[in-house]
């Protein structure tokens, strides 16, 4: 993916997985749901996340999530998050994807106002 986040689709197993190598937390335009949801175990390391709720007026709430080395948990697509720590300095999780559900978006919050865009698009829109 990019310097500080690496993927690994490993193949030949039983299930489909993929390993993910952080480095560094995510900057502010990396916020961001996914197209199917998943289970995440830690592998090695851990992590803090930011997760976000939209409500239907297009405001917003959020909350702080540490994901400890050896545990697990499912993530729904419709899940927007972001990396914010990463207290040993690097992370590994090993992902089992569900089944595609829906694009994939980023996502953008200012001055109380939620905002997104598609993975192919620069521009974002409120919600």
């Amino acid at each position: 993916m990019n310097a500080v986040f690496l993927k690994y689709h490993l193949k030949g197993l039983p299930f489909d997985a993929v390993i993910h190598h952080f480095s560094e937390k995510d900057n502010n335009e990396h916020i961001h749901d996914h197209p199917f949801g998943f289970t995440s175990h830690i592998l090695k390391g851990s992590y803090v996340e930011r997760i976000y709720e939209i409500s239907e007026d297009g405001t917003y709430t959020s909350s702080i999530h540490r994901r400890e080395e050896g545990s697990s948990h499912f993530v729904p697509a419709s899940t927007i998050h972001e990396i914010i720590e990463l207290p040993e300095g690097e992370c590994f999780t090993l992902i089992r994807p569900g089944q595609w559900e829906k694009e994939t978006f980023f996502y953008r919050f200012e001055d109380g106002k939620a905002y997104r865009r598609k993975w192919n698009q620069r521009k974002f829109r409120e919600i």
